[in-house]
């Protein structure tokens, strides 16, 4: 067998590209040609040297930015002491990390209980698995263009076709309320003022119209990441909750990447006034290691009494990764940061929605926002794909990385690190300002 490159030196960009292509699966999409090789807080740098602002922080996982020395001491401390078990052995950094996100729960604060897996898509899938359980129904409910993970149930809650595009059939008993995306909204109501909460009023019409009566949980996100950061209406939650409640449907929200501070506080749906019944959690929370977890309500965590395990969940490594990360998000003031940089950065895009053609309909909370790429504001037309691989371009050219979502792909995302400042968003929305301007004139 050959040699393998065993360092970054060894290797050139040209040679990392070849590999990837060769040996990786076609589905492993690369947005670009550039082979990053270190990190530091809101920078990235790659094997050329070049160094440029990363306002996507790995799909919104690097909260705390990249390599935080904290973290890189206590993963390094605990790989001298014990890598492994699983959960079928006690540890001491899995039951800590545990107490510490209890004690953070947007619901039964300090009562609440944990399971760790690995990732956002094993935690959906298990918080699945014990609503079912907990209510001893089966049907499920998602949200158009919401997207929940990669599994069996969760894909097929998925609102989003592109994601589904030639799998078949899913798992029987899945239903969808309409998307809150009011910029497109599916019920045909032209703007926010006149709908009220008609998407989530229609919870109604799946119960007596879809339903076989068993239903088990709304599975939601309080802002839809990969659907392009669409924050849910502000009486959203409070018209939802109350129907499931009185039907004994649970609510579970997918807090994969809108948890960890992203938003201005622990947890997206601290927003809207109300409290979920299971909440998951993945991404930011490991600082950069994989981890997930499961939090749910002390009295439906119980009625699951097992046989359970996760090979890797608790793994010793990550749960001291995520110590860490908790502890540095709160003391470094990284929740105020994420609140008062993003209201900064949203309203400048808004003001510079207001003369570019192609920018519409910003929204966010905190360091999580996005906004529609349009070629026609009066008929809301999304711009097609060469559009925004310009702009994603051209903003890299600028070393600026931003990121792209939503159900026509055509939404603009920026979710930097939290510890974003206020020039380093100048820098970025210089950069998409030239980016978007070469787009705009490139496709007239």
């Amino acid at each position: 067998m050959e040699k393998l490159f065993m360092k970054d030196e060894d290797i050139t960009t040209k040679q990392a590209i070849e590999m990837q292509d060769t040996y990786l699966m076609k589905s492993v999409e690369a947005w670009n040609d550039r082979v990053f090789v270190q990190g530091k807080g809101t920078r990235l740098t790659d094997l050329e040297g070049e160094e440029y602002l990363d306002c996507f922080s790995g799909v919104s996982a690097m909260n705390i930015g990249h390599a935080h020395p904290r973290v890189a001491e206590v993963v390094s401390d605990q790989m001298r002491k014990i890598t492994h078990l699983s959960t079928l052995y006690r540890t001491v950094p899995m039951p800590v990390l545990a107490k510490k996100l209890s004690q953070i729960a947007p619901m039964d604060r300090g009562q609440a209980k944990v399971f760790f897996c690995n990732s956002g898509t094993e935690a959906n899938e298990h918080a699945l698995t014990l609503a079912r359980i907990s209510t001893k129904n089966f049907e499920t409910v998602g949200i158009q263009n919401g997207f929940y993970g990669r599994g069996g149930w969760t894909m097929g809650l998925t609102g989003m076709g592109s994601w589904r595009t030639g799998l078949g059939p899913f798992m029987p008993g899945i239903h969808h309320l309409p998307m809150y995306h009011c910029y497109r909204c599916p019920l045909g109501y032209k703007d926010r003022e006149s709908c009220g909460t008609a998407c989530a009023e229609y919870m109604k019409i799946i119960l007596k119209s879809e339903s076989c009566g068993q239903i088990a949980n709304v599975l939601v996100e309080a802002i839809q990441g990969i659907g392009g950061i669409i924050p849910a209406p502000p009486d959203y939650f409070k018209v939802l909750k109350p129907i499931l409640d009185e039907n004994g449907i649970l609510m579970i929200v997918d807090e994969v990447q809108t948890g960890i501070g992203r938003t201005g506080t622990w947890w997206g749906i601290e927003h809207y006034g109300v409290e979920p019944d299971i909440i998951t959690s993945a991404k930011a929370l490991g600082g950069g290691l994989p981890i997930g977890a499961v939090i749910a309500r002390a009295e439906i965590a119980d009625t699951f009494p097992g046989p359970d395990f996760s090979t890797f969940g608790g793994n010793p490594v990550s749960c001291r990764a995520a110590i860490a990360t908790l502890d540095i998000v709160e003391e470094e003031g990284l929740m105020k940061n994420s609140a008062v940089v993003g209201k900064y950065l949203k309203d400048r895009l808004v003001e510079m929605s207001k003369t570019h053609p192609f920018l519409d309909d910003v929204q966010g909370i905190g360091l999580m926002i996005g906004a529609e790429v349009v070629t026609d504001k009066n008929r809301r037309t999304p711009a097609p794909n060469d559009v925004l691989v310009t702009i994603l371009d051209e903003a890299l050219k600028e070393h600026v990385l931003i990121g792209r979502g939503g159900l026509y792909y055509n939404r603009i995302r920026f979710q930097p690190p939290l510890t974003f400042t206020q020039g380093e968003a100048d820098t970025a929305l210089a950069a998409f300002d030239k980016a978007l301007s070469i787009a705009e004139k490139n496709y007239r």
